[in-house]
């Protein structure tokens, strides 16, 4: 059982029981389903080992919600989602789904206009139909319009942090085979690109009929659509396309290059080994007359064109060919550099985990120092702090420092950016905090001359340290809020505020080209997961690998310091 599907219902759930008015068990909803992403084994083998039990055992999970993930084990169903369906109009529960509507709009537009599917709701606003309803208007009709494109499109595709733990669980398995000599992960998911179709598995073996045998039987294949002799395609038990090639040692290299992509780079790669004399392909590189030249390493195929290794994540052709021919790459950040995160939420707002759960995890992570940074007070959907609960925070983080002495415990928040650039505390509540991110949480179809000017007057103000998730995207949900980038982060570079890169797996933001820009104007990053459990700090990886596709050094980012430093750089 994917952790995901089972997550994916309870979000629905949630968004159904919002869509009636229920009070506070949305959240709750929300809170479970975030548990379960981020779980590190199976529900359904955690519920074999310990039962109900193991399953309250979950974060944020109750008896009520931990009965009906049962049922969903059990069953395959959730006999309360059937009866929600059932009770709203025929198409919402599809219409909320589309990006930029949500459970109320699609209520409405439902009601209004008696449409039960997507392509119905499309014709809809191509009609002209959407706009006369009251409350909407062209712009709405546009945005829903655009909403449905990016549904589409992203259809196919699976975020970086869902598909990646599959990934590496099934090359464990895999691994245990005798015939396998060695494996790699390769394709989208080796540069570590944010999003997804399928995972590529390349093997080295002198025996391909017996890994053939063995990954077409493994207990993760929910389909065979295709085995051969040396190559063979499975769809998993999570819906993903998974292939598996067996090669030879001298190829192996070649290929792993090749089938690691991107596909862009692999053509100018080619063009570049053209106008040397050579030719390259998945089975090595050669020279004219057909000679072998190499192919048992990448670094073997790179080191004959004449170039420095280029590391996966840079392979998007952005330049990196002509630059590593001049042999100046940059030394990208490594994945263990970081000191500490600075960015997570607890139970005081919507974290699934208290403040002490979060500084445990991060002391077991060797986090040198952390930030508590709970929503401000706002964000009521997310339980922000008002003024008096912002307070007593501190006061539990103040114990909380003397029975921790061995990490830094920064006491922050996430400060909502209010429409006009203000933040959502005053100046002298902002003063008792030691770390401050400033985040856009409204208002994203803002003119990119209001949101420009919106972000750059929250960023000049001095309690700021940081602009949380600088464009607003949620991976294929939601585009980014129309911004000038350039412009803030030149303000920021002024006024020495990082740009985040936010880790969550639904985020990844900045994007990488993203960070290329704001990198050419100068602006510092710090890279934080936005955790809302202890499980979702593990998601630094993806942050990092997103800096490092975005050309990042560790020079670039600020949590990168030892604690004295970085309480130095802070320091405005």
């Amino acid at each position: 059982m994917a952790n995901a599907d089972l997550a994916k219902l309870l979000y629905e759930i949630a968004d159904l029981l919002e869509l009636l008015d229920v009070a506070w068990k949305p959240i709750a909803y929300r809170k479970a389903a975030r548990s379960i992403e981020s779980l590190n084994m199976d529900v359904s083998e955690l519920h074999q080992k310990k039962g109900l039990e193991g399953i309250k055992e979950i974060s944020g999970v109750g008896p009520g919600i931990a009965g009906k993930i049962v049922e969903y084990i059990n069953t395959g169903t959730i006999g309360e989602l059937k009866k929600l369906v059932a009770s709203a109009p025929k198409g919402v529960e599809q219409f909320m789904h589309v990006p930029g509507v949500g459970p109320k709009k699609a209520l409405v537009i439902a009601k209004a206009l008696r449409v039960s599917t997507i392509a119905d709701l499309e014709r809809a606003c191509n009609e002209h139909k959407v706009c006369k309803i009251k409350g909407f208007g062209e712009k709405s009709e546009a945005d829903i319009l655009r909403g449905i494109s990016i549904k589409t499109k992203g259809k196919d595709r699976v975020l970086l942090g869902a598909i990646l733990p599959i990934a590496r669980e099934l090359a464990d398995h895999l691994r245990t085979h005798p015939a396998v000599q060695k494996l790699e992960i390769a394709g989208s998911i080796r540069r570590m690109k944010e999003t997804c179709k399928d995972i590529d598995f390349l093997v080295l073996s002198k025996k391909p009929k017996a890994v053939m045998d063995y990954f077409t039987t493994l207990h993760e294949v929910k389909h065979v659509l295709a085995k051969g002799d040396t190559k063979s395609t499975v769809i998993l038990n999570s819906n993903i396309q998974a292939d598996v090639r067996v090669l030879d040692e001298k190829s192996f290299g070649a290929a792993l290059q090749y089938f690691t992509g991107s596909k862009d780079h692999n053509v100018a790669l080619r063009s570049l080994a053209i106008k040397k004399g050579m030719k390259l392909s998945e089975y090595g590189l050669f020279d004219r007359k057909g000679s072998y030249l190499a192919g048992t390493t990448e670094q073997d195929v790179y080191l004959k064109l004449g170039l420095s290794y280029v590391e996966p994540e840079l392979r998007e052709a952005t330049n990196e060919i002509n630059i590593a021919r001049q042999g100046t790459l940059p030394q990208l950040i490594p994945y263990n550099a970081l000191k500490g995160d600075l960015h997570m939420h607890t139970t005081w707002s919507d974290g699934s985990h208290t403040t002490e759960n979060m500084i445990r995890a991060a002391l077991a992570l060797g986090y040198e120092y952390i930030a508590i940074t709970d929503h401000s007070r706002s964000e009521r959907v997310a339980r922000g702090l008002d003024v008096k609960r912002l307070l007593q925070h501190k006061k539990e983080v103040e114990q909380l420092r003397k029975k921790y002495d061995d990490i830094t415990i920064l006491f922050g928040s996430e400060v909502s950016i209010k429409p006009d650039g203000t933040l959502d505390y005053p100046g002298k509540i902002l003063k008792e905090l030691d770390w401050v991110i400033a985040s856009v949480h409204s208002r994203f179809k803002s003119p990119p001359e209001e949101m420009t000017k919106r972000i750059i007057r929250a960023v000049q103000h001095p309690s700021v340290h940081a602009l949380g998730h600088p464009t607003g995207r949620i991976l294929l949900a939601r585009d980014p809020y129309a911004v000038y980038l350039d412009k803030v982060a030149s303000a920021a570079a002024e006024r020495g505020v990082a740009l985040e890169i936010n880790s969550s797996p639904g985020r990844l933001d900045l994007s990488d080209a993203n960070i290329r820009l704001a990198k050419s104007h100068h602006a510092k990053f710090v890279i934080n997961t936005d955790s809302h459990s202890t499980d979702q700090m593990k998601y630094m990886e993806l942050g990092i690998a997103q800096a490092r596709r975005g050309w990042l050094e560790v020079k670039d980012v600020i949590n990168t310091l030892p604690l004295k430093k970085f309480l130095k750089v802070i320091q405005h």
